[in-house]
């Protein structure tokens, strides 16, 4: 009798402790957030062709156009048939700044004994042309640490503009590397707010003006001449993330996107205000990948589980069209070809991915495991040169059908969190601890 009394309280306990599980996980699906479905009102034949740049030159963070796109042609990335040569291997100190160029001349940047150094190297032999240098704590902040934006090259004004992780902005001579101004985003002129992990957003080039992201009250983002530096006007009060501004054209009209700590804009540079917002917040303000911008339509990646959104820009205003959780990229920036976007996925909790994605729904086509957490991809020749966090190099098909390799090598050890940089048919890459290595991409 007693044996069974317990018996039967135990099968009790078991289908109480059942439904409590079960009415928890119903509370939880209940309570998660739901993510908007929809497509873009595009077809893939709509989709603009990305602005590409000319022969010979990456003159900036992520290109020339901000896009990931080469225009370099008659390159060897068929690497199963012939692996890429090294050329040459130097030492530029630690930081995540880029690779920008023009010809066989090029600009990055690093930090060694508490100071940033500009250099300029030829891009032939790995030389130093000429260096430029100026007191800046390394400051790790939970990476390597070092200056974390890539030199911005003016063609017009044969000018050199770089960011310390400080806020100081210095343009330099792009033949000499002679100083001509500088000015510091944390001055009374723009009272900028310094991110938590460093000021890392690049400038752009504007017309005649230099845009910057001070991230002050009034100077989210800011106009300069950039002859000498001086303020011709700032807009926004929105605490600035480490995205770079983009430039886009809508109707026929020139503005500038960029996205913030906790939120998305757009700004009429012309006449001097913001044009829409829309919130966008992401755990510890890591806001960090550049958007994509096609045909009224801009795309947006986070990490730290936030994942994408695609809005249409309309009447002044963001309008979702889409959530996707597939589409976590912490700082690393997808790019747009052939209508698809491709993008490594992945941050400090979730392994990298390669992932081929349809920007009009949001499909996921396919995805590729990668080594590491993070990684960067560009594009050339129509295809995809993918960067692991690890250096390995791999060379794969732009194609929405599947993941199509056609060969990889490792490029450099260490951690690697800037995007490679093509120019004059060559490659090349730097890990985080300052190492820069050049690959010959020439067909022979």
């Amino acid at each position: 009798m007693l044996f069974g009394l317990k018996f039967r309280k135990s099968i009790f306990l078991k289908i109480i402790g059942t439904l409590i599980i079960v009415l928890a996980s119903f509370l939880i699906v209940s309570c998660s957030e739901k993510l908007k479905k929809g497509s873009a009102e595009i077809t893939l034949d709509q989709i603009n062709e990305v602005n590409m740049p000319e022969s010979g030159q990456w003159l900036g963070h992520f290109g020339s156009n901000r896009n990931g796109m080469s225009a370099e042609t008659n390159l060897n990335i068929d690497w199963f048939n012939s692996e890429p040569k090294r050329l040459w291997k130097i030492e530029i100190g630690t930081g995540v700044s880029g690779i920008s160029g023009y010809d066989d001349r090029l600009f990055s940047m690093g930090n060694m004994n508490d100071a940033d150094t500009v250099y300029s190297i030829d891009g032939n032999d790995g030389s130093i042309l000429w260096k430029y240098s100026y007191s800046c704590p390394l400051d790790k902040r939970m990476f390597e640490g070092g200056p974390a934006v890539t030199p911005l090259i003016d063609i017009k004004r044969n000018q050199l503009y770089t960011l310390s992780h400080e806020g100081t902005l210095n343009c330099l001579d792009v033949e000499t590397g002679n100083f001509k101004w500088k000015t510091s985003y944390q001055s009374e002129v723009f009272n900028g707010r310094r991110p938590t992990w460093g000021f890392s957003c690049s400038p752009i080039l504007y017309g005649e003006d230099l845009i910057i992201s001070p991230g002050g009250n009034q100077s989210t983002i800011a106009g300069l001449n950039p002859i000498d530096g001086s303020l011709k006007w700032s807009q926004g009060k929105s605490s600035i993330g480490y995205s770079s501004p983009i430039k886009l054209s809508l109707s026929g009209s020139d503005y500038i996107a960029q996205l913030n700590s906790d939120s998305l804009a757009l700004y009429d540079v012309d006449q001097n205000k913001v044009i829409a917002t829309t919130d966008w917040p992401t755990k510890y303000g890591v806001n960090a990948s550049i958007p994509i911008y096609t045909n009224s339509h801009i795309l947006v990646t986070s990490g730290y589980g936030k994942g994408g959104a695609l809005f249409k820009i309309d009447n002044q205003k963001f309008n979702l069209v889409y959530e996707s959780k597939a589409l976590t990229c912490q700082f690393q920036s997808p790019i747009l070809v052939g209508g698809f976007v491709y993008a490594i996925v992945g941050d400090n909790d979730t392994k990298a991915k390669l992932v081929c994605m349809n920007l009009i729904d949001g499909k996921i086509m396919w995805s590729e495991s990668l080594g590491g957490n993070r990684g960067n991809v560009i594009s050339v020749q129509g295809s995809l040169i993918v960067l692991t966090e690890r250096g390995e190099v791999i060379s794969c098909k732009a194609s929405p059908e599947s993941f199509q390799e056609m060969g990889r090598f490792q490029a450099v050890g260490g951690r690697c969190w800037s995007p490679p940089t093509i120019c004059n048919s060559k490659l090349f890459i730097r890990n985080n601890a300052g190492r820069l290595v050049c690959y010959n991409l020439k067909k022979n």
